[in-house]
């Protein structure tokens, strides 16, 4: 007999769990699609070429290769590990079939070689959002971007969150009148991008190690990272740093344009946050965070922001966007491990129709059709034993609603198991119009 072992890194919902986690999908479609966004599916694999565009490290793309493949012959696609890159391809490659801007999600698994940890796995759901523009892209859609992005935390309702914006732009900016530019700003943002992590003693250290920082540069940007503020507040702020320029000035007004477009609604928990950095250097402009406040060693469950050059390893059009990713798996798992979701419903039946004798079988599937056409879902239990067994049964998978048949003389009966109470009906539409 073969040994079960689990595989680390591979989540495996129970029927309850995932019964909650479709629950949690079906409101975050139900927002996407009111803002006009629409599902697309890109294939598991890529070529490993595609996925080599941006820079991915091999260790973290699993390869995908017959078993009995011919000696020499050379692995082609590898499993995609975000659906970022997949998504430059399919505007690249769609692009005179699709209408810009271009609003799509897309729900699917992804694959990492990373180490297991807790929140981190191999294999698990992202959840995506992006608009992308050709030619060019208005800030009004980085403003729906971290709109949704507010709404969808809301709808959710598992507790206080923060959500976190910021501006790349804002930050180029600081660092290039601290003196700091190309590789020594990105190593700057890279360092900053550790702070929850490192702390600010941790930070200083790492930006102490890049070459050619000054350490009234690394005072300022541990100065400027304590900068959390509303809109209102925020040219004040960064006024407090004695520095200015033309794109610092930029990086405000956009800011402060998109939390003006934001819904109300969308707001409650929003902060511009300076020490917000993201360490991906496609970011261009709006970047975007969202932590649960109770676990802020969890780190983020939402992230994303504004990239303007989509597709450039792909085609020579520009193909700005902004976008978000929820890492579906990640939240769930914080969601179960803490209690902060309910996995009480075992199975989406509602009702179990009863069975008395084999011979009823053929009647009682016939209510349960009713019933279903009704849209109340339905099982008929699958022998005929006593009825108590019968009644533990649908107790066991959460049911409400026991009926009890007598295929002889067309009498129907039927129990409410959280009421007890237990009443005759004349029919099945009967018992529908006084639920």
């Amino acid at each position: 007999m073969a040994k079960i072992n689990k595989i680390s890194g591979f989540p495996e919902w129970l029927p309850q769990q995932k019964i909650a986690e479709d629950a949690v999908i079906a409101t975050i479609k139900a927002i996407y699609e009111s803002y006009g966004f629409a599902p697309i599916e890109t294939p598991a694999v890529e070529l490993l070429s595609t996925l080599g565009s941006k820079g991915v490290i091999d260790k973290e793309i699993f390869v995908v290769k017959r078993l009995r493949a011919e000696e020499g012959d050379e692995a082609e696609l590898g499993l995609h590990f975000d659906l970022t890159v997949p998504l430059a391809r399919y505007v690249a490659q769609h692009a005179h079939e699709l209408s810009f801007p271009f609003k799509r999600y897309q729900l699917q698994k992804v694959w990492r070689g990373d180490r297991p940890q807790k929140g981190r796995f191999r294999e698990f759901y992202q959840f995506d959002i992006d608009i992308i523009g050709r030619g060019d892209l208005p800030l009004s859609c980085d403003a729906e971007v971290v709109g949704v992005v507010g709404l969808v935390m809301r709808a959710l309702n598992v507790g206080p969150y923060s959500l976190r914006i910021n501006n790349r732009k804002l930050l180029s900016a600081l660092y290039a009148e601290l003196g700091l530019a190309g590789a020594t700003s990105k190593a700057a943002i890279t360092a900053v991008d550790k702070l929850l992590k490192i702390g600010p003693d941790g930070v200083a250290a790492e930006l102490r190690k890049i070459e050619g920082i000054s350490e009234r540069a690394v005072e300022v940007i541990l100065r400027s990272t304590t900068i959390q503020c509303g809109p209102e507040d925020l040219r004040e702020k960064i006024a407090s740093l004695n520095l200015s320029s033309q794109l610092i000035d930029e990086g405000i007004t956009e800011l402060e344009m998109i939390c003006e477009l934001l819904p109300p609604e969308a707001t409650e928990r929003l902060t511009i946050d300076m020490s917000l950095a993201r360490g991906l250097d496609y970011y261009t402009g709006v970047i975007v965070e969202v932590g649960l406040d109770k676990y802020p060693e969890f780190g983020t469950v939402v992230s994303g922001g504004r990239y303007d050059n989509l597709a450039s390893e792909f085609t020579d059009q520009k193909f700005p966007g902004v976008g978000v990713s929820i890492g579906l798996s990640r939240l769930m798992e914080l969601l179960f491990s803490e209690g902060l979701i309910e996995t009480k419903k075992v199975s989406p039946s509602v009702a179990l129709v009863t069975v008395y004798d084999e011979s009823d079988r053929a009647f009682c599937n016939s209510v349960a059709h009713q019933l279903r056409t009704a849209e109340v879902p339905t099982e008929v239990y699958f022998k005929a034993p006593k009825l108590g067994k019968q009644i533990e049964y649908a107790e066991s998978k959460g049911m409400r609603y026991v009926f009890f048949i007598d295929s002889g003389t067309r009498q129907i009966k039927v129990k409410d198991i959280q009421t007890k109470e237990q009443r005759e009906i004349a029919s099945i539409n009967e018992w529908l119009s006084s639920r």
